[in-house]
């Protein structure tokens, strides 16, 4: 489990939030929303130690993350990144990428890697693009490619930065099932997302970035009941309930 305690990121002296603490659980989907500039895909980066926190303390599995190397960081937690390189090769190739944290130098993929690739492939739905080439994808296309291979890292903890960018309904949803899925598999996933009434259905959690800090963290529900978001985001949000459980919808 990855626990955040009074951590302040940013960038040189200069921090967009300040004092967050949180847990990352097992079993849970938490969905990070906020506006434009509060610091979310900040956060994520720091979380992964791609680049330095400016306060605090970031503990995995209760040992701080300044004492893990890289790569046993990256057994620990993956990372689908808000925007990647597209390098000549093959989806299926970019998505052994993924198994590069538990490979010695020189590379020598084994057998239970494979096996991990094609597992990713089919939780992604990217089975059917695994043999085209990267640049010939849409963007759609990739983001599918990245999303498998964040998955087939097979980590406890995943950490995805608006990974339904550039899908469709149909396949933001997917990307939402996949996400439920983890969690049942017991992973933690969080998730930056802009899409308030799809955070709000799937997630277990919200937190809410804002303000130079974390304004709240609970259930959906909880953070409806208290007006967070509206505030926050000047919208106003409802709720029905229906046989699948609340649905969330503007006005």
């Amino acid at each position: 489990m990855i626990e955040l305690r009074e951590l302040s990121v940013g960038y040189g002296r200069s921090a967009v939030a300040r004092g967050v603490s949180m847990e990352l659980e097992p079993g849970k989907v938490i969905a990070l929303l906020g506006p434009n500039g509060c610091g979310k895909s900040t956060l994520l980066r720091t979380i992964l130690c791609l680049q330095p926190k400016l306060a605090g303390e970031i503990l995995v599995d209760g040992t701080p993350s300044e004492r893990l190397t890289p790569r046993q960081l990256a057994q620990k937690a993956a990372y689908l990144a808000q925007s990647r390189a597209t390098p000549n090769i093959t989806a299926r190739r970019m998505v052994l990428h993924g198994r590069f944290p538990y490979l010695s130098y020189p590379r020598r993929y084994r057998r239970e890697d494979y096996e991990m690739v094609e597992k990713a492939l089919r939780w992604a739905d990217a089975e059917g693009i695994a043999d085209r080439f990267m640049g010939e994808l849409s963007g759609g296309q990739r983001q599918k490619v990245y999303l498998a291979m964040a998955l087939a890292q097979d980590t406890q903890t995943i950490l995805m930065d608006e990974p339904t960018t550039f899908l469709d309904v149909a396949r933001q949803l997917e990307v939402m099932a996949t996400a439920r899925r983890l969690a049942r598999e017991g992973r933690a996933v969080l998730m930056v997302l802009h899409d308030l009434c799809l955070a709000l259905r799937w997630a277990d959690k919200v937190a809410v970035l804002a303000e130079g800090g974390l304004l709240f963290q609970g259930t959906p529900e909880e953070a409806v009941e208290a007006e967070i978001l509206n505030r926050v985001f000047g919208v106003r949000l409802s709720r029905v309930m229906t046989e699948s459980g609340w649905q969330y919808y503007y006005g």
